[in-house]
């Protein structure tokens, strides 16, 4: 987190003189002070005066200045219940909570805010956080759920999962055309496609190998590859374990999936641990690069194809992590306060999108490679997931069901989403996300 900087001198004290007990003093001898000689010293004048708002308010900026969070907002706290209508300090409050990754307090401070009458002179600080900075088109709106894009290695066109008769199948968009493609069809489920580097192939998870007399929501997933010229279908697994979410390397030479065939307990298959596995593009090889209780999975390549980054609930709640691609070196790179899943790296190397449910509600977020600097993407009470980088970088692909159904949606980082808001607009805004 970043440490707010002091601004400014203290207003709080007014006058040349203050009273330290018995004794005056002044001014310039306070701002001789060490921090923490201010900090003992504003304590000591509470004590003697515990309703003065000025006090705590002058206390809060002391311990902000030396990055003393936590005992700046909790100072703050007691500043607003003497004083809610000071709209300065419920803004800084929101902001730091916000920060701090408190999500539905930062909301109810900024609701404060846009609630009184300064509402319009926080419009355009406190819409920043509620209504997103990026433009968002809609690719898919039909009756059933699309879901798990990807795209074609040229970007004109993505594939993609659509229900159709109670099964998915696999569908292509074509961004030239603005139509879709029935790809495969059949009375199994094909999930998860993604092309190769080449746009040779497409890999998917598929239950066809499944021939059991079951529901097919119980029926265990394999790892099948299609040839795009003449639909020649192959299976790359056969482990009679549920297998999915494959993903190729950037050179093509290699597949990451994840797959629960480790864990051999007789339990249903929702329980069950998974982790993840590399293979060579033809299925050979097959080797499993994570080995926890943990349940593992969500696995994509780096830029470099050096690493692949995954997300694990190892810690407790999921956590982005990355390993070198023979399995060694794990480390977590993103920890927030939720769960955060299902990562992809940028073309550059640069960036991470990912799913996290910090704010209470999944959506899809950004950050450096190295975790730091995140930023949220999206804002929606519905449920956004499975984010992934066009092939230059600059858009990402989604599936959501903000309109009831799960359709595709593209969030461009080119264009900025200045449109005019108003104050009604992020009160209600703010109303929906507050839990």
């Amino acid at each position: 987190m970043k440490m707010l900087t002091r601004v400014g001198v203290i207003f709080c004290i007014s006058i040349v003189l203050v009273s330290c007990g018995a004794k005056k003093l002044a001014m310039e001898d306070y701002n001789r002070m060490a921090p923490q000689e201010r900090i003992a010293y504003l304590e000591e004048r509470i004590l003697k005066n515990p309703d003065d708002p000025m006090l705590k308010k002058q206390l809060y900026q002391e311990h902000l200045a030396i990055g003393n969070r936590d005992r700046a907002l909790a100072v703050m706290e007691d500043y607003l219940r003497l004083d809610p209508y000071q709209i300065d300090t419920q803004f800084e409050y929101g902001k730091l909570r916000y920060e701090n990754g408190d999500y539905n307090d930062a909301y109810r401070a900024f609701l404060n805010v846009m609630q009184s009458s300064s509402a319009d002179l926080y419009l355009s600080r406190v819409s920043q956080y509620v209504g997103g900075s990026y433009i968002l088109q809609q690719l898919t709106a039909t009756s059933t759920d699309e879901a798990y894009p990807s795209f074609a290695p040229d970007g004109k066109k993505i594939i993609y999962q659509k229900r159709v008769n109670d099964n998915w199948d696999i569908y292509e968009f074509s961004f030239e055309t603005k139509t879709e493609t029935a790809l495969l069809t059949d009375k199994a489920n094909e999930e998860l496609p993604v092309f190769s580097p080449d746009g040779k192939r497409i890999v998917f998870a598929s239950t066809a190998a499944d021939r059991r007399p079951i529901n097919d929501k119980f029926k265990v997933r394999e790892i099948n590859r299609m040839e795009t010229s003449d639909k020649y279908i192959a299976s790359l697994t056969r482990s009679f374990a549920d297998d999915w979410l494959p993903k190729y390397s950037h050179n093509g030479e290699q597949i990451v999936f994840v797959s629960d065939r480790d864990d051999l307990r007789k339990v249903s298959y929702v329980t069950k641990q998974s982790d993840v596995y590399i293979m060579e593009n033809d299925g050979d090889f097959q080797l499993q690069l994570t080995k926890t209780p943990a349940t593992d999975g969500g696995a994509t390549f780096s830029a470099d194809d050096k690493y692949i980054f995954f997300h694990s609930d190892r810690n407790g709640n999921f956590d982005i992590m990355k390993m070198r691609k023979d399995g060694s070196q794990q480390m977590t790179v993103v920890d927030s306060k939720g769960n955060d899943v299902n990562p992809d790296c940028s073309p550059d190397g640069q960036y991470l999108v990912y799913v996290s449910d910090r704010s209470g509600n999944y959506e899809i977020y950004r950050s450096k490679i190295d975790g730091s600097a995140d930023e949220q993407l999206t804002f929606s009470p519905a449920v956004d997931s499975n984010p992934v980088y066009s092939p230059d970088g600059r858009s990402v692909l989604f599936h959501s069901n903000r309109n009831g159904n799960y359709d595709i949606f593209l969030l461009n980082f080119t264009e900025s989403n200045s449109g005019e808001k108003t104050v009604a607009g992020v009160v209600e805004r703010l109303q929906q996300l507050i839990n």
